[in-house]
């Protein structure tokens, strides 16, 4: 178990390095593409800056995230802190959504009111940004099934605005053909309606681990009959299963064994059953408590039995 803890803090330690250079790099292009958009007078390179922007929130988050996600459980944080990984997607989320809302509008002001923008600088702005998106993407690396909220919402930052600097260098290049002015606009709604479509995924997913919504792969359904399936069970409720965050799950039960069971035996039940649990499941924390149907011997007549599977 410490083998794998300590694997888990390496981990966080490189993630935290990594997120501290790419939020830096977009930080300091977001600034640049800020100067250039108002230069010339570009909405899409504004929307893309307000893109590289929030990204670099959303980078700092999942930084201060993963940080916070590794502090040791204690009395009065008895399950850790696993969970700020999945407040930091959210709000990272709500961001991305706020920046998008106000890029619409200035692009809706651009389409009833044109404005000339030289295409050329656009090009440039966009090609640089896809450069800076791309590595930015490397340095966060590739997702895996139990990766921590704040890190799918950081990478998702970089992802869509690594889209929408692809979409600038192409609105750069009609600009400069066609000479049109409605392109600026219209390519950064296209972008926003793409960005909207990935923020509304990444709200739903750390809202169900805010709110202990059943982990994907698990649910209280499933936990009640394998529970009922041990052959000194009757039947299980008050089943309960939740994400404890960073791929880290609980699980809690009352089950009624049949017949005349003694403290021992209920003990030896609660252990077989929390290891069914975990090997099928891998839940880490597991809670179960027996009661009896009749009632327990050694004494225990009329009492229920609560055991815990470590």
């Amino acid at each position: 178990m410490s083998g794998n803890h300590a694997g888990h803090q390496h981990d966080h330690r490189r993630d935290g390095a990594r997120l501290a250079v790419a939020a830096g790099a977009n930080t300091l292009f977001a600034v640049v593409q800020i100067v250039v958009g108002l230069a010339i007078g570009s909405v899409v390179v504004l929307a893309d800056a307000a893109h590289q922007a929030v990204d670099a929130l959303g980078l700092i988050t999942a930084l201060i995230a993963v940080r916070v996600a590794r502090r040791p459980a204690s009395r009065d944080w008895s399950y850790g802190f696993g969970k700020a990984d999945a407040l930091g997607g959210f709000v990272s989320a709500l961001l991305l959504a706020a920046s998008v809302g106000w890029i619409v509008i200035e692009s809706v002001r651009r389409l009833i009111e044109p404005e000339s923008v030289e295409g050329g600088g656009v090009i440039v702005i966009g090609l640089i940004a896809i450069a800076v998106n791309g590595a930015g993407v490397l340095l966060v690396g590739h997702g895996h099934g139990d990766e921590a909220i704040s890190l799918r919402a950081a990478r998702l930052h970089l992802l869509t605005d690594l889209a929408g600097s692809v979409v600038v260098v192409l609105a750069g290049v009609l600009l400069v053909t066609t000479d049109a002015s409605w392109i600026d606009p219209v390519a950064s709604l296209l972008v926003s309606v793409a960005v909207l479509w990935s923020t509304w995924h990444l709200i739903r997913s750390a809202v169900g681990v805010l709110l202990d919504r059943s982990p994907a792969g698990m649910s209280a359904a499933e936990l009640d009959e394998l529970l009922a399936s041990h052959d000194d069970v009757d039947v299980a409720h008050h089943v309960h299963v939740r994400s404890l965050g960073a791929g880290r799950h609980s699980a809690s039960a009352h089950v009624v064994v049949h017949g005349e069971t003694t403290v021992h035996r209920s003990q030896e039940i609660v252990d077989e059953l929390g290891t069914l649990v975990r090997d099928r499941f891998g839940v880490e924390h597991v809670t179960i408590q027996i009661e009896c149907e009749h009632h327990c011997a050694d004494g225990e007549q009329e009492h229920d039995h609560a055991g815990h599977a470590h």
